[in-house]
Order: structure tokens, then sequence, then C-alpha cells
């Protein structure tokens, strides 16, 4: 959308809002935000590793900023305080880390000898001035990282509800786009297809993540927002959108991600308390759309029933359970313990985010040391502590606090439930954080931000 001037700028950012359900600019608006969101799930699935497809995902949000800046400064001006406090901290912290300081500043804090000592040796001086960050390089990455997401909250903000609405059907159509996407590559065992060149096995579903537990998330984020969806009194729509989850959720097994299938508990759950909802409901028009319901828990219990089947007599569904077998066979108590280890070096101020790989070798027991290199915490709450200590571990719990209070204040009837699915896919993210490292991904990233949009009361819903 392009904005002439300033005179206009002010008059189109405030019509994104009061305009009717997807006015013209609503409507170009979230079709740039939907292309952000589409090139974020083709592309951004490989972690940092995958550096220039990142980039081209980048490159879209600022493309799709520039062409948006009257929306910009209306973020600026009318979002609520402690959420623009969060998205200007969350960006701002990566930037501070690689301002150079004064030899005297960047010795001072704790772990810094191994870097004073490797520029003594390379005779470049320790007195040189050097940013906190151990690593400024991997750090401006993270920034990078950071600008997509802003850009769909920014400007995600000024959509209404239909047009919110509308996003989280994006995410929803993109989940079961992977999911057609998957199939062909199980088809071929994962011969054919694979976006990412990792290392795969042949009976799991990738889609379009170079890590299981990523598109084991998606997949349950996904199916969160498909039960926070408004109920149709048509049974054919609410069937088509109970087929669609049934999908979304074998596809969730077959990804054989443990975290991805057990914090499949929390869609379920939305599920059961949204018909519990329907079925004991005193409204008048309930009576209409109750045979629906009973439709689609026919569904659910039908896909149940194949995944308990498929268990039972050694199909794709009991591969997937039987990992839960060997969960006690994984090394991730030896790397938390190390990384517990290395947070108290750099504490309280961490060694720079994206630096961990950087540090934690340094900081490795020998005991536990093993052929497999530990490129990350599997757990990002250490990995936070590491790399920004007690203020981005502070960051991350004021976003989780918001997000709870946004999911659960009281509001209009027509946002309770997708506030509250939202609210439930930050969780999922929240818990499988405590495993993996959902968020060190662009996809899953601008994912998150889609979310935030949702938990954002809209405009004309406001006092």
């Amino acid at each position: 959308m392009n904005i002439p001037s300033s005179r206009t700028r002010g008059r189109t950012g405030s019509n994104i809002a009061q305009s009717g359900p997807l006015g013209r600019e609503a409507r170009v608006l979230l079709i740039q935000l939907q292309v952000l969101i589409a090139a974020a799930i083709l592309l951004g699935g490989g972690g940092s590793a995958y550096g220039l497809r990142n980039l081209a995902v980048q490159l879209v949000a600022l493309t799709i900023l520039g062409l948006n800046t009257g929306l910009v400064l209306k973020f600026l001006r009318e979002a609520p305080r402690p959420l623009l406090a969060l998205v200007i901290a969350s960006m701002a912290l990566p930037l501070l880390q690689i301002i150079p300081l004064p030899a005297d500043v960047w010795q001072a804090f704790p772990g810094r000898g191994p870097v004073a000592e490797s520029f003594a040796i390379t005779g470049l001086g320790a007195d040189r001035w050097f940013s906190h960050s151990v690593n400024p390089i991997r750090t401006l990455v993270a920034f990078s990282a950071t600008l997509a997401p802003a850009a769909i909250v920014t400007l995600g903000y000024s959509l209404d509800r239909p047009g919110r609405l509308l996003l989280a059907w994006t995410v929803v159509g993109g989940a079961f786009a992977a999911f057609l996407i998957g199939t062909v590559q199980l088809s071929t065992g994962n011969t054919f297809g694979l976006l990412f060149d990792e290392r795969s096995a042949p009976n799991i579903l990738y889609t379009t993540f170079a890590n299981r537990n990523s598109t084991g998330l998606f997949f349950v984020i996904a199916l969160c927002l498909l039960c926070g969806m408004p109920l149709s009194k048509n049974p054919a729509i609410l069937g088509a959108k109970v087929a669609a989850g049934v999908l979304l959720l074998i596809g969730t097994i077959l990804t054989q991600s443990r975290t991805g299938i057990t914090l499949l508990a929390i869609p379920l759950g939305l599920v059961v308390l949204r018909f519990w909802l329907g079925f004991t409901s005193k409204s008048p028009d309930s009576a209409k759309w109750r045979p629906a319901l009973w439709l689609g828990a026919g569904l659910v219990a039908i896909a149940l029933g194949t995944v308990a089947v498929s268990t039972v007599t050694g199909g794709r569904a009991a591969d997937s359970f039987a990992r839960f077998a060997t969960t006690m066979e994984s090394d991730r108590p030896e790397m938390w313990e190390d990384g517990v280890y290395a947070a108290g070096q750099y504490w309280p101020v961490g060694s720079g985010i994206g630096s961990f790989d950087d540090v934690f070798q340094m900081h490795e027991s020998l005991e536990y040391v093993s052929p497999r290199r530990a490129g990350r915490a599997h757990n990002d709450y250490i990995e936070l502590a590491i790399e920004s200590g007690i203020i981005g571990l502070a960051i991350a719990g004021l976003w989780l606090v918001w997000c709870a209070f946004a999911a659960l204040r009281p509001g209009p009837v027509a946002d309770r439930y997708m506030r509250f699915a939202a609210g439930s896919a930050v969780a999922a993210i929240a818990l499988q954080s405590l495993l993996d490292y959902p968020l060190r991904n662009q996809t899953l990233l601008c994912v998150a931000a889609v979310l935030v949009v949702l938990l954002t009361r809209p405009k004309e819903t406001e006092a």
C-alpha cells in the first residue's frame, strides 16, 4: 500500500480499523501480511544455518514496512504501552549487545577473560574496544530475525476483527499446505521434496521444517487456532474444518515428535471445552448447530480410533509412540546441567544472543563430551540465560505474563474463543521451550507474532 504524503498517512492508518469488514486498505494490508507469512512458512523453517532464506523473509518484511510507514507510526502512537514496550525491548536487546564498548567496560563483564586472552595471543591487543556480545555478528543476525515478527505485530495491530480472523486462517491454511508437502515427502521415503539439506529419516514428516519438533508444534498451533474459529451452523463447513483438524492431528503424530504429540493435549482439550459449552448452551440458536457439533464429535472420534488401530497394529502411529520408550535415554539432562553452569559464568549479563555455540563448548563437562556437538541447549530458557542473562529472562517472562493476561481478560464474546485459543498456542510454545528451541527459527517467530496480534484487542472494541 503506497502512502504518498504525510498528510494522507494519518488518514490511511485510521481508515484500516474504521472501514467496514475488509475495506480496500485492509485487504491490501492483509494480502501483504499473508505474503510475509507464506514466505516465512516456505523459507524460514531451517534456523540460523539457512541465512539467505531467512534474509529473503526479512527483506519481504522490510518492504512491507516501507510500504506502510503510516501504520508503523500509528502503532507507535496508539498501541498498548506494555505491548509497545515489549516489542521495543525485544528488538533493542540484541542491538545494545553489539555496541562497541571501551576495554575497561567489556572486560568487566563476567566470562570475558578468554576473549581478552585470545586478543592478546593473536596480537590484536586486549585494550581494544569490543561489544558486550562475544560474537557480535551472530547477535546482529539474531536482531535481523526480529524484523519479520515485528512487522506482523506492528501492522497486524491495525486490522479489524475480520482481518485478524483471516490472518489466523492464513496460519491454518499454511499448516495444511505444509502437511500436503509433507505427504509428498513421506510417500517417497523423504528422498524428494525436502526443503532443507539436513539428516532425515525416511518415516518422519518434516514438511517445511528441518526439525520435526518444529513441525509438530506448528501443527499444534494451527489446531489451537482451528478450535478458536467461530462455529458454523452449516454441517458441511464444520465437517470440513474438523476434517482439516483431523489431518493435522495425524500429521503431528507422523512427525514422531514426542513434544508435539504430548502438546496435542492442548487442542484436544479445547475441542472438549468447545463441544461441552456448545451442548450445554441455553442460547436459542444453539439447537441449530448442535447436529453439526455431533458431526464434528463423530469425526474426531473416528480419527482417534484410527490412530489407536494404527498403534495397536504396528502402523506409523506405533513408530511415533514407541519413541516415548526411549525418553530416559536422552542426553539432554547432561546438556542442561552444563548449560546452567555456563549461564553462571556469564551471569547476570549473558554472553550475547546467538553466542551459545561459541561459549558452551568451553564449559562442557569432560564426562559428558560425546561425538555429537551440542549446538543448542535444548531448553530455551537455559540458553536465554546464557546469552542474555537476567534481562533476557525478564523480557521472556513479561511476554508470557502479557499473553496470559490478554488471553484471559474480559472482552467481547466474539473474541473470547480466538483469544483463548491464541493464548493456548502461546502456552504450547512455552512448554516446548522447556525441551527444545521453537523460537530459534523464522517461521515460528512469525507464527508467534500472529498469536500476539490475535491477543491484542481490536481497535473498534477498545473504550
